[in-house]
């Protein structure tokens, strides 16, 4: 439109009429007039028709009135013209190249894939590169934003830290650096963080898993589910780093050799200020990591009906279980079913995770609804919740995506 028109602006305003099966996208400015636009369908997810109309019952166009916009009429067959030429043009991309910065609490270890590469920049700040597809700059400048995102939530989920884009003027112009080998996380890496000699790592599986992720355009539904569980872990992880990453600890011996003496200080001064200005930490990250286990059980997932009662037969809180069971243990698989517990009663009934007790210091107290009959300060661990999580996505994709992959390769 923009082409042929030389301006396509937008008053976004939606609406769907399931009687006319119709769904109008809104007002559309094209310079010679403003249209009304949108679609009509049979079935969700069908096309018959794109139309165009007036939005009043007379309208302008170059300086006349007309009552209908017609097929026949000159507007009307510049605008076939234009669909036309959108049609012919479909899944006829342009090129681009994206290079995004990423930061983290540690640079991220070089890489190279087939479609990707990452390089250092500065303490803590990566560079990634990698090739989109897009009709126009427009559309490459959002789906850039859309990969760098995906990218960085697997990338949380491979190493237990959070990611941020950012965009330092004092970054730009200096050299990148590549250390000279590839270097690969702990096989079966659980505690803490994946971090070799300073650097963030990787396995090799995630660096397959990544090629894949940049190349994979929305078509692939179980990966975009993937996805959108790394999204809920990383966002999680945010909401924890904001608890635990923000302070770092040095140990000073003291004189007489009996002890140390610790001294605390502050790591990331916009995690102190997010910490401050923020509240419920921990029941938004554990809603989170535990959704993101949620989200992961739909992919494969086939619902069957109890013939009696006509409900699901396994049911969300199960699927959890089962999921956690098979990639860590049954004794995980129960604490883990609790903590799902204690986030229902936290976004239905209010009940919350962390410290509300009417006291300074930890006394005994009777708590009804408490799994031991008491308060408890610690509802649950956090750090482990966060461990427990990732893992079990890990071993998810390496199992459900590359082992696909390896078997339709072995065809």
């Amino acid at each position: 439109m923009a082409k042929e028109f030389g301006k396509c602006a937008w008053q976004y305003m939606p609406h769907k009429n399931k009687q006319t099966k119709t769904i109008t996208f809104g007002f559309m400015d094209i310079g010679v007039s403003v249209l009304m636009a949108g679609i009509t369908y049979k079935n969700n997810g069908s096309i018959i028709k794109l139309f165009f109309g007036y939005s009043g019952t007379k309208y302008e166009y170059r300086g006349e009135q007309e009552e209908e916009l017609t097929r026949e009429s000159e507007l009307g067959q510049r605008l076939v013209r234009v669909v036309k030429r959108a049609r012919r043009g479909v899944r006829k991309y342009d090129d681009y190249y994206a290079i995004p910065t990423i930061k983290s609490l540690f640079p991220l270890s070089s890489y190279e894939g087939d479609n990707f590469k990452t390089q250092l920049v500065a303490d803590d700040i990566t560079k990634i590169y990698f090739p989109v597809s897009a009709y126009d700059e427009n559309q490459v400048e959002g789906k850039i934003t859309q990969k760098t995102n995906q990218v960085m939530d697997f990338l949380s989920v491979e190493t237990n830290v959070p990611f941020w884009i950012t965009s330092s003027p004092d970054i730009e112009g200096q050299e990148t650096k590549v250390l000279a080998a590839e270097v690969y996380q702990e096989p079966d890496f659980i505690d803490g963080f994946s971090v070799k000699d300073g650097y963030l790592t990787i396995s090799e599986e995630a660096k397959d898993f990544l090629d894949y992720i940049i190349t994979n355009d929305g078509e692939d539904e179980d990966v975009q589910i993937y996805l959108n569980a790394c999204s809920h872990f990383h966002t999680a992880r945010k909401y924890d780093a904001q608890i635990y990453d923000h302070q770092g600890y040095i140990d000073h011996p003291l004189d007489d050799g009996l002890g140390v003496e610790i001294e605390m200080y502050t790591k990331n001064e916009d995690l102190k200020t997010a910490l401050m200005t923020g509240e419920s930490q921990t029941e938004i990250a554990t809603t989170l990591y535990m959704s993101a286990l949620e989200v992961v059980t739909l992919i494969g997932f086939q619902s069957e009906k109890c013939n009696e009662c006509k409900q699901d037969k396994y049911g969300i809180a199960s699927r959890v279980r089962n999921i956690v069971n098979k990639y860590l243990n049954s004794y995980i698989a129960g604490q883990l079913n609790g903590y799902y517990d204690k986030r229902s009663k936290y976004l239905h009934r209010g009940y919350l995770l962390t410290n509300d007790e009417p006291t300074s210091s930890s006394i005994p107290l009777l708590d009804v609804d408490g799994e031991n009959g008491c308060k408890f300060p610690i509802q649950v661990s956090l750090i482990n919740l966060r461990e427990y999580t990732s893992y079990v996505l890990r071993a998810f994709y390496k199992e459900y995506f590359l082992s696909q992959e390896k078997a339709v390769e072995d065809l």
